[in-house]
């Protein structure tokens, strides 16, 4: 399978999607009601399928996106062991060789693949080359009852690793023989077994399997728990470049195993982005991920992204701060590697607007609302992809070295450079203004435009760059024209309080309105020494009541605050 445009590469941006979650463009086979299909409860079928993602590639292609990173195709077991949860998301196989009746048939499949191609979009493959369903309940190496096993032929016992679930993921034994979850392991190391599982993905003798359907590349589900020599063998199988998934914050661990593969998710950037843009921390675990990029084979071969199927949506962990969202997604553009968006984010899916660090797979995981092209993060993330399409040289290809940090500071910038040209990357993630003197090395001189707001000019020459940035923004920065760009200005609501938390408090805030409520609070933004501020794009009309608490825990005094949707406030709340 020789390489061809149509192969994954560094250039691409990707949208991730899950098929029962994106369009239902066939509901003759979302299941049955009230079985595996329940709309409503994620851990159940909701109806999305291949005709329906087929129906809204032009959607994903306005976006400007060039790559799609679809769930795993193969047939399902219908349910968990316990019956809690259905097979939609791909990772309960139980059939390698056919395709899930819920997503459609291999004709459907087909011509979703035919419509992708001929909209020059590219279609990633999720791959499963470690586990299977929950079939055989340790120790028992019997299939029991004898119905309740994977179709030919998977349903061979001595195929897996009888094992206990794995605990200690630190060690790399456990980790690759025992089970994920209880999800039957199986046994790489045996030939039959191999065999079977690559040529489920590819058989170049008789032209079948997955990728004769022309996918572009594939993402490898859980690379810790399958020999690295293996995940190897696999992509020179399949002929196509695969990224796998190392659930780590380890960099050292993770570029392990870009040794083995042609790329990798980049969770330990993905901790420290969450830390900095939605924790409020400094860029201090940025920098620290990004001064080992020397350990990857390369590091503009790593996936980036800022939530995903497994974690909390952005917007619920930055207390639907869309100022703040627009800023992550900027610098997740702007700095090495290949940008993964998760399905929903422009729509501003927000899952239940609570902070959590755990691995979550329901609220995460919404039926998408609706394809409109309305929201500010909609345009924002056109424009990203059109710098991506306009400097792949810089952004896909480039150098990325750091101009400005400080402990503490708020404030950081890059630089990308690639073949004599160069981008300057600065990046503000306090809820005010910063002025700062930036300092160059000398190669940038004339008139530099932003690429997020064409508006802007700068004239640089000397050694440094006096700039002022405005609040959770992000500035690009090149010379030369630049296609006009000018950002939405959206409605805010903005409440400003003042009080004097001492060192090591935090004000919160709750009230009667989503992102707000009255059973959890939200961060508020610490300004200086006594004044916190939120923020609210949503709702964009009607009263929010609401109240202050220190900590979360201690209610401030008297009556509810009020203000009306798009308006201002200052508030001098009493403990």
């Amino acid at each position: 399978m020789a390489y061809s445009k149509y192969d994954l590469e560094r250039s691409d941006t990707v949208y991730m999607l899950m098929t029962d979650r994106f369009c239902d463009g066939d509901p003759s086979n979302n299941g049955v009601l009230g079985a595996e299909y329940q709309p409503g409860n994620l851990h159940f079928y909701q109806g999305g399928d291949w005709a329906g993602l087929r129906q809204q590639l032009p959607y994903i292609k306005s976006l400007g996106f060039t790559a799609v990173w679809m769930s795993a195709p193969q047939d399902n077991e219908l349910y968990s062991r316990t019956g809690d949860e259905a097979g939609y998301h791909g990772y309960y196989t139980r059939d390698f060789y056919s395709p899930n009746p819920h997503f459609g048939t291999e004709a459907e499949l087909q011509a979703l693949m035919g419509e992708a191609k001929r909209l020059g979009i590219k279609i990633i493959i999720d791959a499963q080359l470690n586990h299977t369903a929950d079939y055989l309940e340790y120790p028992s190496q019997q299939y029991d009852p004898p119905s309740y096993r994977p179709s030919p032929p998977f349903d061979n016992p001595t195929w897996y690793h009888n094992t206990p679930n794995i605990i200690n993921f630190n060690d790399p034994y456990e980790a690759q023989n025992y089970s994920l979850g209880g999800l039957d392991d199986l046994d790489q190391e045996n030939p039959d077994c191999w065999q079977a599982l690559t040529e489920a993905y590819w058989d170049p003798e008789k032209n079948r399997g997955w990728f004769s359907y022309g996918f572009s590349g594939s993402r490898v589900d859980a690379v810790v728990e399958i020999p690295p020599e293996y995940l190897s063998r696999y992509e020179r199988h399949t002929g196509k470049h695969s990224f796998g998934e190392a659930y780590t914050g380890s960099v050292a661990e993770n570029a392990t195993y870009q040794r083995y593969l042609w790329g990798m998710l980049d969770y330990p950037l993905y901790f420290q982005l969450n830390n900095t843009f939605c924790r409020g921390n400094d860029w201090s675990g940025i920098k620290w991920v990004l001064d080992q990029d020397a350990l990857y084979p390369n590091p503009n071969q790593l996936f980036t992204f800022i939530d995903n199927h497994d974690r909390a949506r952005f917007l619920s962990n930055c207390g639907d701060n869309i100022s703040k969202l627009h800023l992550a997604l900027a610098f997740l553009y702007a700095a090495r590697g290949i940008p993964v968006v998760y399905y929903g984010t422009e729509q501003h899916l927000a899952g239940d607007f609570r902070y959590t660090e755990q691995m979550v797979n329901d609220l995460n995981r919404e039926m998408m609302p609706d394809f409109s092209a309305d929201s500010t993060t909609f345009r924002l993330l056109q424009r990203l992809n059109r710098i991506r399409r306009d400097y792949p040289d810089i952004l896909a290809q480039g150098t990325q070295e750091e101009l400005y940090f400080r402990p503490g500071d708020r404030v950081y910038a890059f630089k990308r450079a690639a073949g004599g040209r160069y981008m300057i990357c600065l990046f503000n993630a306090s809820p005010g203004e910063q002025r700062r003197a930036i300092p160059l090395d000398g190669c940038f001189s004339g008139c530099f435009t932003d690429l997020l707001d064409t508006r802007r000019h700068y004239r640089i020459s000397g050694d440094r760059l006096d700039i002022t940035i405005p609040p959770y923004r992000a500035m690009l920065l090149v010379s030369g024209r630049a296609s006009d760009y000018e950002p939405p200005v959206p409605q805010k609501t903005r409440i400003i309080v003042h009080y004097d938390t001492g060192f090591g408090n935090a004000l919160y805030i709750r009230g009667s309105t989503l992102p707000l409520s009255w059973s959890f609070g939200q961060r508020c933004d610490n300004l200086d020494a006594d004044t916190w501020v939120f923020t609210l794009e949503r709702p964009e009309s009607g009263a929010i009541f609401f109240k202050f608490l220190l900590n979360d825990a201690l209610w401030e005094q008297g009556r509810d605050h009020c203000i009306e949707a798009g308006t201002e406030v200052e508030c001098w709340p009493k403990f």
